[in-house]
């Protein structure tokens, strides 16, 4: 009998496996086993093909340990916080029973390529005509610890190139992590002049454009307060450069500002999946001070960034995802404020509908709404069965993740001066529908229809990207 019922048990945790490694799926268990199954003692945790990643990366991730009961939501927990790592193409668990209520948990684990070449790439504003593309050369697991040592470059509209290194999880249970970086950029910004800003609208193509570089080497040390809530201090060095000077575009008449930046980051973030979550929230709250030890600037600005995904399950394994977002900035202090410390839409910041326009202030708000409808569920491709990539050595052992959501959507937003009032503030809005498009290498590619109400009449726009809106 006692063999029955393990074979019984064993045959449970397999479907639990097939469904848990589906990274943006929930587990499908009968209620009526739940309570059996979590009865079982977890005796050891057994990690397969971790080739280089050590053990204790990963078990330091998972609540699950060995000695306690089993908890199929922190089982489920453990898988997502695991491919959050980026270290893995796919993971799944397969239980072992043992006699008794006792069972070794068996992690089979597909490594990623760890040095390798990962294209990058984007439209932005929104117009092909400002396409770039780039490569960025990662080491990651660096010494099998998920340590990071990256460089990347980008060529074509605003091209850069940014070196760095990062380390998430230092001092065992202490669990602080820091990473530094440099980079060299150029861009192409726009001076909407020193006007108040309520209510002006500009078209991108009316404003002329001046080529600014800026260097950058910034510090951050945090501590993990908890499971999801992190702190960390942040010691930046920028310096900006033009040689076509005008008011508003520097602080210095030379064309030349530097200063140095330190701010505080308070981040929650329960996401089931960084890229395109699906459950969890991502609160995130920045004071930082530009100009210390400074006679040039004397700024503060208050980030927040505050986003919701709630799935509304139609049946046992479909759901549709309620996502929202509100963002703000607030600067305070005197001095004045050069052209690429203002806050704007229509740059990196879309008002979808609205991209072929620019809103520039010193103060900023917005707000998103999007109803995620699943059209293709995530699911993975292996190398070895993939029409494209199933004749090329290396490639060809990894696996691939597709799938495919339509969106529905409302943005809103709003910019205005420090010496304005918020009230008085017009807001724009965009709606529209449109697919976001799932591709390895954490590519979410996003075809956007949107609209806009200009004088009772309705204009759409076409808006292409190669990340989520949030």
């Amino acid at each position: 009998m006692k063999f029955k019922y393990a074979i019984i048990i064993f045959s449970i945790f397999n479907v639990i496996s097939f469904k848990i490694y589906a990274l943006n799926d929930t587990l499908k268990v009968d209620s009526s086993y739940i309570k059996m199954i979590e009865e079982f003692t977890v005796n050891r945790i057994i990690l397969v093909g971790n080739n280089i990643t050590k053990d204790d990366v990963i078990l330091r991730e998972m609540k699950t340990k060995e000695g306690e009961k089993l908890s199929l939501r922190d089982l489920e927990t453990d898988v997502k916080r695991l491919y959050n790592l980026g270290l893995f193409n796919r993971i799944d668990v397969v239980p072992a029973p043992l006699t008794g209520k006792n069972l070794n948990l068996v992690l089979e684990l597909e490594e990623m390529f760890y040095f390798l070449p990962i294209p990058q790439g984007g439209i932005k504003e929104g117009s092909f005509k400002k396409l770039w593309g780039g490569i960025n050369f990662q080491w990651r697991n660096f010494r099998g610890k998920n340590e990071t040592i990256n460089l990347s470059f980008g060529i074509g509209y605003e091209p850069f190139i940014a070196a760095g290194f990062s380390n998430p999880w230092i001092f065992g249970k202490h669990h602080l992590f820091y990473d530094f970086g440099v980079k060299y950029s150029r861009s192409y910004p726009r001076n909407t002049g020193t006007s108040d800003s309520i209510g002006n609208v500009f078209r991108k193509d009316d404003i002329p454009s001046f080529i600014l570089d800026n260097f950058q080497a910034d510090l951050r040390i945090g501590k993990y307060l908890g499971e999801n809530l992190s702190i960390s201090g942040i010691l930046a060095y920028n310096s900006y450069f033009t040689s076509l000077y005008e008011k508003g575009r520097t602080v210095n008449t030379d064309g030349t500002d530097r200063y140095i930046t330190t701010a505080v980051d308070l981040k929650y973030d329960t996401r089931d999946y960084a890229k395109f979550a699906t459950y969890g929230s991502y609160y995130e709250l920045q004071l930082s001070r530009m100009g210390i030890f400074s006679s040039s600037f004397d700024l503060n600005k208050f980030k927040t960034d505050l986003r919701r995904y709630i799935p509304i399950k139609l049946t046992s394994n479909y759901a549709l995802v309620l996502a929202a977002r509100y963002s703000s900035v607030i600067t305070f202090g005197g001095g004045e404020l050069p052209v690429y410390l203002k806050e704007s839409f229509g740059y990196n910041d879309l008002i979808r509908g609205w991209d072929r326009y620019v809103f520039e202030g010193e103060d900023k708000l917005m707000g998103s709404l999007e109803l995620r409808v699943p059209v293709i569920k995530p699911f993975y491709v292996k190398g070895k069965d993939h029409i494209l990539l199933r004749r090329i050595p290396g490639l060809k052992m990894l696996s691939y993740r597709y799938g495919m959501y339509a969106t529905v959507f409302i943005d809103a937003g709003g910019v205005w001066g420090r010496n304005e009032r918020l009230f008085n503030t017009q807001f724009r809005n965009g709606y529209g529908f449109g697919l976001n498009f799932i591709l390895p290498f954490d590519f979410v590619y996003r075809t956007d229809i949107a609209f806009r109400k200009v004088n009772d009449k309705f204009k759409g726009q076409i808006v292409f990207a190669l990340d989520a809106s949030f």
